[in-house]
């Protein structure tokens, strides 16, 4: 009996413990660990901007990108409207493939590094739990010159046509065709674990081009490029 009585005071205390860990302040920090998929089309308009020949292809591939953040959250458990602002790194990549009958190949790669702010709406329709989220961020770009070419155009039944070297096709390229700060509007589902873990699926997609064409000898132009972003994130809330 007394083992029995030990055993009932004892899981009355741990019911106890977790009612009390259960109570969730509504403002809370937050750090966020991620990643996604990110595609910038728009930039074969940049390099071909004429139909000056045919038979050739351009293809947009997405790229692999981080994310990560800290952030600030306001959410009473009785209302089902919630906010939340932070600061972030993310990147913005994407890969432009290029084929031609001859046999030329280049692939050209932007990755931009991002840091900026993050502000988003965040409603709960159950009050808890689930929630979809609306709004944007605005970041300044940390390597404006982060693009990345590479082709076989050095080979030699290329030779006839006196391409530059693909070194030199880069470096041009980082000086002629810059990345730019990110504006982007966005959103997407959350679902809030016990108050402290989160899950958040968000898309953003770029307002602000990707790209900027500064003067050039090559007949690539200034053309608009906006980025799309998927993003799948966990993070954890602390209370305040």
């Amino acid at each position: 009996m007394n083992h029995f009585l030990r055993a009932v005071l004892l899981s009355a205390l741990i019911l106890s413990g977790g009612d009390l860990s259960a109570q969730v302040s509504s403002f809370q920090l937050g750090i966020r660990l991620g990643g996604g998929m990110s595609v910038n089309p728009g930039m074969d308009k940049i390099l071909v901007s004429e139909d000056y020949y045919s038979n050739y292809t351009f293809k947009d591939k997405w790229q692999a990108v981080p994310t990560v953040g800290v952030f600030a959250q306001y959410h009473a458990s009785e209302s089902i409207i919630g906010v939340e602002g932070g600061i972030g790194y993310w990147q913005k990549a994407s890969q432009l493939v290029y084929d031609d009958k001859e046999g030329l190949h280049y692939e050209v790669t932007p990755r931009y590094n991002y840091l900026g702010l993050t502000a988003l709406l965040k409603v709960y329709p159950w009050k808890k739990g689930f929630n979809i989220a609306v709004g944007g961020r605005a970041g300044a770009n940390l390597n404006d010159k982060g693009i990345s070419y590479d082709s076989n155009q050095e080979e030699e039944r290329f030779s006839k046509y006196q391409f530059a070297t693909v070194a030199e096709t880069e470096r041009l390229m980082k000086e002629k065709l810059t990345g730019r700060a990110d504006v982007a509007v966005g959103g997407g589902f959350g679902y809030e674990i016990g108050g402290r873990w989160g899950i958040d699926l968000r898309y953003f997609y770029g307002v602000t081009s990707t790209i900027k064409t500064e003067t050039n000898d090559f007949n690539w132009v200034e053309k608009p490029t906006h980025s799309h972003s998927i993003e799948l994130s966990v993070s954890y809330l602390f209370d305040i």
